[in-house]
């Protein structure tokens, strides 16, 4: 029977009307009737009933549902150390009978099997698998296009050498083999930023021997500024990336703070967090550089010539016979650069001239000493001379404090201040001239607006559930103390629980012990000492107090083939008896 989601509800609400009207025996028929015509079971019946209709079978729940004969405490006992096993890549060493026995053997008592544990942990959201669930990324929104960029640089598997394009071949730089591409002095890197709100892709290539500020900073010119033939430009107010070299340099920070981005780096390890770029960069690989190995450039230059033009026909969905508009949940499948182009004019920031980005790029922080009326007297690269700012009412400054001060690129020659604070925690303010502009409530236009602030995501019972875990591992400890609990590898649970000592002390059941065969060696190996020579003999036996002159002569005539060690002793014994007569004696050799 062919069914539809609107066929299928009809016909349960149908059914509900059916059983409630039916008598005590009729309601068996009407439910095998429903089971045999949807393949259901009777527990998904029952489910689809509700779900659907909002029928039920008006059956009591059992007053013990959800109890167990476990104790709580000992349960959560077990579950927190198979959390405690959780190595940092996020493999289980211990799984649940294991626990069970050291649990059991710590005074805890365990009245349930060991799969009866699984149940009873799944379905208090205190397993590892729902603790790893529960550390899944939150979903994130950007505001507008531009609001929000992630750039990644990776290897690039074209590579240039003598004006012939290469490409990195599987069975020639796999991993045990990174020396031979390490030879390789300037390979290529590419590039890609991604914009978080149309998901468009900008990618470029620049042969290096590795990442390095420079080469971030013209990507950075090249990706941000206006360029001939493309409709995207423009500065963000957030950078997504990780904790490069080159991100953190001290001279692509100082670029961002005078352009006003916000850089936001994840945590080592933590890729995920920027996974639209990651993604951005295979679809570079797979959708681009593919088209290599059929149709080569011949230098990083024809390259990036190469990428610009297919990075436009694919963000405008202008490629042949491909379909690569975005889709996403709520929305219908859009072109990319139809999305970017929805910016508006205060969202879209003019990057300045290439000139002033390299002034902040290598200009130098500068300190100011606060005057006795409150104000700081700085010459702003772009303005003509020194001008003074107010730093009356902002907290943590006082009159003779030397602060410490940033050029800021957007606004009128304004500047960042940072005020360190006594717990390590620096203040950064953003000042304009005194003559700047105010609003008409007497406000400066370059306040912050309140409200405009991070939100955390709401807690779950999983996290409240890893919290009571915790709290069991690390006994009154704050979060950071148990961070550093767990980077220092220290005892978990105060090193109270009993894992290993108690293994000493289990009686093994007594066994009679088992007769054994001797091994029938077949012959004897004897191993012969090499003998000394004469010199050796004779510096020997002189050892031994033996005094004669023909020593070694004699030697050679009685021992021609070499003196045993084993019979210096007895050697020396008859030559001090006395001297020797008659002929030389005769020595059996071999």
């Amino acid at each position: 029977m062919a069914t539809t989601p609107d066929t299928t509800r009809s016909y349960l609400v149908q059914l509900a009307t059916r059983l409630d009207a039916a008598g005590h025996g009729g309601k068996g028929a009407l439910l095998a009737e429903a089971r045999a015509l949807y393949g259901w079971s009777n527990t998904k019946l029952y489910a689809e009933l509700e779900r659907q209709a909002g029928w039920t079978s008006g059956r009591k729940t059992r007053a013990d549902k959800g109890c167990s004969r476990q104790s709580a405490e000992s349960l959560e006992f077990v579950a927190a150390l198979e959390r405690g096993s959780v190595r940092a890549n996020g493999k289980q060493t211990m799984m649940m009978p294991l626990a069970a026995s050291i649990a059991a053997t710590n005074g805890h008592a365990i009245s349930v099997s060991a799969r009866q544990l699984n149940r009873l942990t799944r379905a208090r959201r205190l397993g590892v698998a729902q603790q790893s669930d529960a550390r899944a990324p939150t979903k994130l929104r950007s505001l507008h296009p531009n609001h929000v960029h992630q750039v990644d640089p990776s290897l690039c598997l074209v590579y240039y050498m003598r004006g012939e394009q290469r490409i990195i071949r599987d069975d020639e730089f796999y991993k045990n083999k990174l020396e031979k591409l390490a030879k390789v002095q300037f390979k290529c890197w590419r590039y890609v930023l991604w914009d978080h709100a149309s998901g468009l892709v900008i990618p470029w290539y620049v042969a290096a021997a590795g990442e390095s500020p420079a080469n971030l900073y013209r990507f950075l010119m090249f990706a941000w500024g206006q360029q001939p033939a493309r409709r995207f430009h423009g500065v963000p107010k957030i950078l997504m990336w990780d904790k490069g070299s080159a991100n953190t340099a001290t001279a692509v920070q100082n670029l961002l703070t005078a352009l006003e981005v916000k850089s936001i780096t994840h945590a080592p390890g933590n890729a995920r967090a920027k996974g639209g770029v990651e993604n951005a960069n295979n679809l570079v690989e797979t959708q681009f550089e593919s088209r290599l190995r059929f149709d080569p450039v011949h230098s990083v230059e024809e390259l990036n010539t190469a990428a610009a033009a297919w990075a436009e026909a694919y963000n405008a969905n202008a490629l042949p016979h491909q379909d690569t508009r975005i889709r996403r949940d709520g929305m219908p499948a859009t072109a990319r650069y139809d999305l970017w182009m929805r910016i508006k004019q205060d969202e879209l920031r003019l990057l300045p001239p290439e000139e002033v980005c390299q002034s902040f790029m290598e200009g130098k922080k500068v300190t100011r000493k606060v005057g006795r009326d409150l104000t700081i007297g700085y010459a702003h690269p772009r303005a003509k001379a020194s001008r003074k700012y107010d730093v009356a009412g902002l907290a943590g400054i006082c009159a003779g404090d030397v602060l410490e001060i940033s050029p800021l690129v957007f606004g009128n020659c304004a500047i960042s201040l940072r005020v360190p604070r006594y717990d390590g925690e620096d203040v950064h303010y953003r000042l304009e001239p005194l003559e700047e502009e105010r609003d008409a409530y007497g406000r400066p236009m370059s306040a912050p607006v309140i409200g405009e602030a991070y939100a955390s995501r709401p807690m779950t019972d999983a996290d409240r559930a890893g919290q009571a875990l915790d709290s069991l591992l690390y006994p009154g400890m704050t979060p950071e103390q148990m961070d550093k609990a767990r980077r220092s590898n220290a005892a978990l649970m105060g090193g109270t629980v009993d894992a290993v000592r108690h293994l000493s002390q289990i009686e093994i059941p007594a066994a009679l012990p088992r007769r054994g065969t001797d091994i029938a060696v077949s012959g004897q190996t004897l191993f012969e000492a090499v003998p000394l020579s004469h010199f050796e003999a004779a510096k020997a036996l002189r050892a031994r107090g033996v005094d004669r002159p023909d020593l070694h002569p004699w030697l050679v005539a009685t021992y021609p083939n070499g003196v045993p060690d084993a019979d210096l002793d007895d050697i020396a014994s008859r030559l001090k008896a006395g001297p020797q007569t008659g002929a030389p004696r005769l020595a059996a050799v071999g």
